[in-house]
Order: C-alpha cells, then sequence, then structure tokens
C-alpha cells in the first residue's frame, strides 16, 4: 500500500521547461526576419533556446495571421496589441518591408542573371546547332556526292562488262568456227595420210613383184662377164680364106 502511495502520476517527474510566453515567440519571429530569416518553428525555438515545438507552432500561427492583417491595412490588428509592442510592430514591419523590397530587388537580379545566363547559353545552343547543321548539311552533300561518283562508276563499269561479253562472245563464235576448221583440216590430213599409206604398201608390193621376175645382181654380172668373154675370143679367132673353085 506504502508503494502503491507514493507512486506518482504519469509524466509527473518529467522535467518541464519554462513556459515561453507569446509575446517573447512574436519578438524572436520578427528578430529572425529583420536578420533577413525566415522565422520556422525550429528558428525560432534555438534562438529561445527552450520552448514546446507544438506551442512554438501555434504562436506563429497567430503571428502569421496578424502579419497577414497588417498586410491588408487591418488597423484593428495593431489595436489588439500592448502600445509598446504596437509601435515594435510597427517598426519590425516597415524593417520587414525593406527587407522584402531588398530580398525581391536581389531575387530580381538573380532573376535577370539566370535568364541572361539562359539566353546567353540559348544562344550558344543555337550557334552550335546551326554549326551542326552546317556540318551535317556538308557531309550530306559529300555523301550525295561520293554516292553519285560511284553511280557513274558502276555505270562505266556495267558499259565494259558489256562490251567485254560481247567481246567474248565474238571470240567464243570464232574459236568455234577455227575449232570446226580444223576439224576438217584434219579429216582431210587423215584422208590424205590414208591414200599414201595405200599408195605406198602399193608400190612396195609391186617393187616385190618386179624383184621375184628379174635376175639378181650377181647372175647379171655373171652373165655380162660371159659375153664379154665370148666377144673377144671372137675377135682373136683367125678368119678362113674363101676357097674360090676353079673353073
Amino acid at each position: 500500500m506504502d508503494d502503491i502511495a507514493d507512486t506518482k502520476p504519469y509524466g509527473a517527474a518529467r522535467k518541464r521547461g519554462p513556459t515561453v510566453s507569446f509575446e517573447e515567440i512574436e519578438r524572436t519571429a520578427w528578430d529572425l526576419m529583420a536578420k533577413g530569416e525566415r522565422p520556422t518553428v525550429d528558428g525560432v525555438r534555438e534562438a529561445l533556446g527552450r520552448g514546446s515545438p507544438n506551442h512554438i507552432a501555434e504562436c506563429m500561427q497567430r503571428v502569421w495571421k496578424n502579419l497577414a492583417a497588417v498586410t491588408t491595412g487591418n488597423p484593428l490588428a495593431l489595436s489588439h496589441l500592448p502600445p509598446e509592442l504596437a509601435d515594435a510592430a510597427v517598426a519590425q514591419w516597415q524593417r520587414a518591408l525593406a527587407l522584402a523590397q531588398q530580398t525581391a530587388g536581389s531575387d530580381i537580379s538573380v532573376a535577370k542573371e539566370h535568364l541572361e545566363r539562359l539566353r546567353h547559353e540559348t544562344a550558344q545552343h543555337a550557334r552550335a546547332l546551326e554549326l551542326r547543321e552546317k556540318d551535317w548539311d556538308l557531309a550530306a552533300r559529300a555523301r550525295e556526292r561520293a554516292l553519285s561518283d560511284a553511280r557513274e562508276h558502276v555505270n562505266v563499269l556495267l558499259k565494259e562488262l558489256a562490251a567485254d561479253r560481247s567481246e567474248l562472245q565474238l571470240r567464243a563464235t570464232r574459236i568455234a568456227d577455227l575449232e570446226s576448221q580444223v576439224e576438217a583440216y584434219r579429216l582431210q590430213l587423215a584422208s590424205l595420210v590414208s591414200r599414201a599409206v595405200v599408195r605406198n604398201q602399193a608400190l612396195r608390193a609391186k617393187k616385190s613383184v618386179t624383184k621375184q621376175h628379174l635376175p639378181t645382181r650377181p647372175k647379171l654380172q655373171q652373165n655380162a662377164r660371159r659375153r664379154a668373154k665370148k666377144h673377144s675370143q671372137s675377135k682373136r679367132r683367125p678368119r678362113k680364106a674363101s676357097r674360090k673353085p676353079h673353073g
């Protein structure tokens, strides 16, 4: 029971930071805006060094509503504030307007610089595209000229090929004619050779028959010697005187 009695409610043991008033939050927000910073919840809390983010967020909503009322020219927005805070709000508002003008001018100059840079880059890109198009045009013309030259060369080669084919056909025809002539000459030569062979064989046969009927050379020589001997003996023999009968 004693333990239950000594138990503290949930959250009672947590150390809570000191409460931050709306005036402190609003003043800190205006100070941040005067420095050229945006008064976010984290920024205000960091500048104060304390405070709950939810509480600071709720207070900042009021700050933005009051600022909107001042922007629209509602005088009641400052009547709800104490005189010292109203004067400070007016001063901060003037400083915020000046800062907004400076920021707007800076943004405009930055935008102008950015626009000028974009124009310069666009001009460079346009120039690069123009040069590239010229290169493409030159390359296309060069390809067209090369293609035209190639076509002409192909046409010349085709004409030469057709002429060569015609010449080859003529040569083939001439070769065929020459081959037919050679074949005719070969047949004639074969006929002449066969005739000469037949004639030669006939002459040989005739010579062999003649040799069989004629005496041989030694016999001819022997007969010749005999005739010569007889002739010489007839010359040496004395003639007998013819006797006449006496009357």
